[in-house]
């Protein structure tokens, strides 16, 4: 297979969109660490790589601590001897509460997780792929980065994932290291659903399509962007999102 004896680290890998693009990749011959903060999670998802008889590991990791990152990736290296994929997949959300109500927490709290987790894993591939002139590293980012949503904190931080992108595809490419980001727009996933307050049947109902995305059509398109098909694909974010981004999407949230 194409992408057998490849080595990918998934952040955010125990459950949604990475735990799907981990076992697709898995599916198809891909070696997946998955890192992430729920240690239980993980595992089953390595349990589930390893029914489908791939090799899985599961790192428990902070990816807003630059240590946890670093001796994650030295884990990686030890078990798989090198690392071809990063998935930046890992995040936190926020409730839609105005600037004036929504608790300060959650500044630091996504900033570190989304944006710093983003940096600090993709500095450490980098290092790692630059002198083997090879490696793919796929942001995950959303529609919340490209429209406006009523997200303050987590709408810039997706976006500066998208220009983080667009300067490290440049900065790589040289080192035929490809650096793309989906945009997922509403894709059902448990963290979509702990979002309480959105109106999901309004929502779905102005999404142009009037449907949602599931997991699996996210991590279609991440192992189309690993893949030699897209071996000319760098620096594209790619929003994937049943229209979204073509619409709007404010009266999702009933305003």
């Amino acid at each position: 297979m194409e992408n057998s004896n490849r080595v990918a680290i998934i952040t955010g890998g125990g459950r949604g969109i990475g735990k799907g693009i981990a076992l697709h990749f898995a599916k198809n011959g891909i070696d997946v660490a998955v890192l992430g903060r729920g240690y239980d999670k993980l595992e089953q998802t390595v349990g589930e790589i390893e029914a489908l008889g791939g090799n899985g590991l599961a790192i428990k990791t902070d990816v807003g601590l630059l240590q946890d990152v670093e001796s994650a990736f030295d884990k990686v290296i030890e078990r798989f001897r090198k690392i071809d994929i990063l998935v930046n997949n890992a995040g936190v959300a926020q409730p839609t509460n105005p600037i004036t109500e929504l608790d300060l927490a959650y500044l630091d709290n996504i900033i570190n997780t989304d944006f710093k987790g983003v940096y600090y894993c993709s500095r450490r591939a980098a290092m790692e792929m630059k002198p083997r002139k090879s490696g793919c590293i796929i942001n995950i980012s959303s529609v919340h980065g490209l429209i406006s949503l009523p997200c303050i904190v987590y709408g810039p931080m997706k976006a500066a994932v998208n220009m983080f992108t667009h300067i490290l595809a440049r900065e790589l490419a040289g080192y035929m290291i490809r650096v793309n980001c989906i945009a997922p727009g509403y894709v059902q996933t448990q963290m979509a659903s702990d979002q309480g307050d959105r109106n999901i049947e309004l929502f779905l109902k102005n999404i142009p399509m009037h449907v949602p995305m599931m997991v699996e059509d996210i991590a279609e398109l991440a192992y189309f962007l690993v893949s030699d098909k897209s071996r000319y694909i760098t620096g594209a974010v790619i929003a994937a999102d049943a229209g979204v981004t073509s619409d709007g999407g404010w009266h999702g949230y009933g305003r």
